[in-house]
């Protein structure tokens, strides 16, 4: 039968009752051999049951149940051999005990066929082959929230010795969203690796309480941001000695001019994509318990404030270079400490509550992005874009298919959304508010027979006029031109994350359809 994404998910997975359906119970025990174990539930049930994994099981683990249960059972029934980063050794004696006596095959043979799954090569990126096994279990999505959430009650802690009350630490790194290629590794372990020359920090944002005397100055303002992180980061020092902490701030020493670039002017930062706001002032804290480097950066609600008012004051001035200049700050600050935040929570919300193969999904989108060399904002994809790519599959499935119950699935299916959607004509809409509809079949829905994908039921009409009345402006604007644009409730002009080139757009539809095509090779000719 066909998996839907609730059922891949399960660790246990029920089956007959020996008392009450002796038969079916013997049939169970035939399919799954010593795998079947009779366990006592809750509601008091006696039942049989295959377990696959605990309750802690890393998500990326948790993906691969579905590919393990049918690897297992073509090994018991058909002398189907899996590589041992699908089907473990454990799992292979199980399967080999005692076959039953129609299975059929011989997994000693050399003739012996053998199963054919992008199972082998995901395990393979996803793990980190320089470590132990008991290292491995550090290196986890999973351990990187759990030092984030430990991070955070040391920083509340520290309260009462800084000048504000800290009000909240926003994650938004992709490392802490199940969303980077590889989970973060400790930099204790990452010590002596010929590959780790550099470990990258996990970003997270300061959000303190509101205080109506930050100064109207830029630069005046940007001080004093970094005398907060200075005196963060001595006041966690003080607390946690043997913690590694840094302070680096882009203005300590600088005369920056309107506080916008240091040693330019403010008409110099029209167009300039170096600046970024989370390099401007930060303090870098290598976590003792977790071992991972986080970068913290104040969050501060009045600097765009005063970004956006000085933008309206050279506006009426009629000074247009110095406009443009402040508005593109502006946005950089609303990207980086408004737009991403939310970003964050959104793909965190759908990876960790509704569809744990998500990730999965978004990492090796993310990977075959990055082996053609179009993965990042300076290159081509940005990564946040390449989320929303995956998250689309997951949150409005086509064809009438229920989301994806596996990683292998959505990746197929991000590479025919690339293929096959019409960008020129059509709007690409990631609505998170249907991620927990889009399990089931009947939330998914089907435009014409030109498999155009459409919205799904966590849009309201409304919301969903307003996202076409801005495409359709867009289009008469020129804009779009077979850009690739995806559009969010929140974002209903694209500009959170911007558009990929139309050239680099056709560029990924040729790739994803030779993908696709070799695909469809390796499984007809095995």
């Amino acid at each position: 039968g066909v998996v839907t994404s609730a059922d891949a998910q399960r660790l246990v997975d029920l089956g007959p009752s020996p008392d009450a359906q002796p038969q079916d119970a013997a049939q169970f025990r035939t399919l799954w051999g010593d795998r079947a174990e009779l366990r006592r539930f809750r509601d008091g049930s006696i039942r049989l049951a295959t377990v696959w994994g605990a309750n802690a099981m890393p998500l990326e683990q948790r993906a691969q149940i579905v590919p393990r249960m049918l690897a297992f059972l073509l090994r018991r029934h058909f002398g189907v051999l899996a590589q041992p980063e699908l089907l473990h050794a454990d799992d292979q004696s199980t399967a080999d005990y005692v076959r039953p006596s129609e299975a059929i095959g011989d997994v000693t043979a050399e003739s012996a066929g053998r199963l054919f799954s992008l199972s082998s090569r995901i395990v393979e990126f996803a793990s980190t082959r320089d470590l132990s096994e008991s290292d491995a279990d550090r290196v986890t999505f999973e351990a990187a929230i759990a030092g984030f959430d430990q991070l955070q009650r040391e920083v509340k802690a520290l309260e009462e010795k800084l000048p504000l009350r800290v009000l909240a630490l926003h994650a938004v790194a992709p490392g802490l969203r199940y969303a980077s290629l590889a989970p973060p590794k400790p930099l204790a372990l990452a010590q002596g690796r010929g590959d780790d020359a550099y470990v990258e920090p996990l970003h997270v944002l300061v959000e303190f309480t509101t205080s109506n005397k930050w100064p109207d100055d830029m630069a005046a303002l940007h001080k004093v941001k970094s005398a907060f992180l200075l005196r963060l980061a001595e006041c966690y020092a003080a607390a946690h000695p043997n913690a590694h902490v840094d302070v680096s701030s882009r203005f300590f020493g600088y005369g920056a001019q309107d506080g916008l670039l240091t040693g330019a002017s403010s008409v110099q930062l029209a167009g300039a994509d170096d600046f970024d706001y989370e390099r401007d002032s930060f303090v870098d804290i290598r976590h003792i318990s977790s071992g991972l480097t986080f970068r913290l950066s104040v969050l501060c609600e009045p600097e765009g404030a005063l970004l956006a008012h000085k933008a309206q004051e050279m506006v009426r001035a009629g000074l247009s270079a110095q406009a443009d200049a402040l508005q593109c700050a502006h946005r950089r600050w609303m990207r980086t400490t408004q737009w991403r935040a939310m970003h964050h929570r959104q793909i965190l919300d759908l990876c960790q509550r509704h569809h744990p193969a998500a990730s999965l999904t978004i990492r090796l989108l993310k990977r075959w992005l990055s082996r053609h060399m179009l993965l990042g904002q300076s290159v081509g994809v940005p990564d946040e874009t390449a989320e929303l790519l995956a998250a689309r599959v997951f949150t409005d499935p086509w064809n009438g298919l229920a989301a994806p119950g596996s990683a292998y699935a959505g990746f197929v299916r991000c590479l025919q959304l690339l293929a096959e959607w019409r960008w020129t004509e059509d709007m690409c809409v990631v609505d998170f508010a249907a991620a927990g509809n889009a399990d089931s079949e009947d939330s998914a829905r089907v435009a014409s027979a030109r498999r155009v994908w459409t919205t799904t039921d966590g849009l309201s009409a409304d919301a969903y006029a307003t996202l076409q009345a801005a495409f359709d402006a867009a289009i008469q604007r020129k804009d779009v031109r077979g850009a690739l644009r995806i559009v969010t409730a929140e974002d209903p002009n694209a500009e959170w994350w911007g558009t990929v080139s139309p050239v680099l757009t056709r560029r990924l539809q040729s790739l994803a359809r030779a993908s696709l095509q070799t695909i469809t090779n390796c499984i007809s000719l095995g």
